[in-house]
């Protein structure tokens, strides 16, 4: 009795797994970790996405592209009737790449151009979100409640000219090597119901990275894990501080190698499953008609 092209193609599939099993096993070890229900961990990640404030909590290492909340660092009004609301919340270490995306209160914001480092930016006038009339002035037209100036957290960044306005930020607040948003909030009922919670997504810390000859290149973004875990490893501000001298680059790029390669391995061991299983069946449907 012949098996059914179905049955040939599970074959062939449970088959193909074993070998991707096997293979990714030296790559990362399959280890039965038990529940242990909510882990700091987790309470830590569920915490990257709040509003803080304080004068002494930790500030993120970003590597990569993530969404997070921040740290409030300052929190002040200003106005005739205390209609505007100034803040400067903390996100990471310095120096990022870029800031992709703007939410508050969990709206996306549209703003009227790109998220440039130390640069003043308005809401667009087609956010409907945030961009609206004073519901309490009669007539009023629509305006922006939000102006927003990032900063990138270079060492040698300017202070906030957005906070400078209040007399309570001066030149020497530069917040230096830390990336940080400054944002005024114009009270609109219609937009707030308290203070605005805030999240931006980023992609993350520019870092050093190695060619080929262990030439070290511009600080850049990278999402390479190998030059990710080498900058922590070296940096004396908010990692290990180990000197370079120290560790063995040959070895990270040894690894770097060896894992490009399992996937081009692991890539063309699908190709040839996939043109063993076409031969198969191919073969049974002749089969089927001797």
């Amino acid at each position: 009795m012949c098996d059914s092209p179905g049955d040939i193609i599970d074959d062939a599939l449970d088959f193909f797994g074993d070998v991707v099993d096997f293979a990714i096993g030296w790559l990362k070890p399959d280890i039965d970790i038990p529940d242990f229900g909510t882990t700091d961990f987790d309470n830590t990640e569920k915490g990257i996405l709040v509003n803080k404030q304080s004068n002494d909590a930790s500030i993120p290492i970003v590597y990569g592209e993530r969404l997070l909340g921040g740290t409030r660092v300052f929190l002040e009004t200003s106005g005739t009737t205390n209609q505007y609301l100034y803040v400067a919340l903390v996100m990471a270490e310095g120096e990022i790449n870029s800031i992709e995306e703007i939410r508050v209160d969990d709206k996306v914001v549209t703003f009227d151009g790109a998220l440039s480092d130390n640069t003043q930016r308005e809401v667009a006038s087609s956010d409907s979100n945030f961009y609206k009339a004073d519901p309490t002035v009669e007539d009023s037209s629509a305006e922006s409640v939000i102006r927003i100036e990032p900063h990138f957290g270079t060492d040698g960044q300017s202070a906030s000219s957005l906070l400078s306005t209040l007399s309570s930020w001066g030149s020497n607040h530069k917040l230096s090597g830390i990336a940080y948003l400054a944002v005024r909030f114009k009270w609109n009922q219609d937009c707030f119901s308290g203070i605005p919670k805030i999240q931006a997504k980023i992609k993350g810390k520019k870092i050093e990275s190695y060619n080929s000859s262990l030439i070290a290149q511009t600080a850049a973004y990278s999402t390479n894990p190998a030059f990710c875990i080498l900058d922590f490893l070296t940096n004396e501000r908010y990692g290990k501080g180990i000197p370079l001298a120290d560790i063995d680059l040959l070895y990270l790029m040894f690894l770097k190698i060896h894992e490009y390669h399992q996937l081009i391995f692991l890539h063309k061991q699908l190709v040839l499953m996939q043109e063993n299983i076409t031969w198969l069946l191919k073969q049974q449907e002749v089969h089927q008609w001797l």
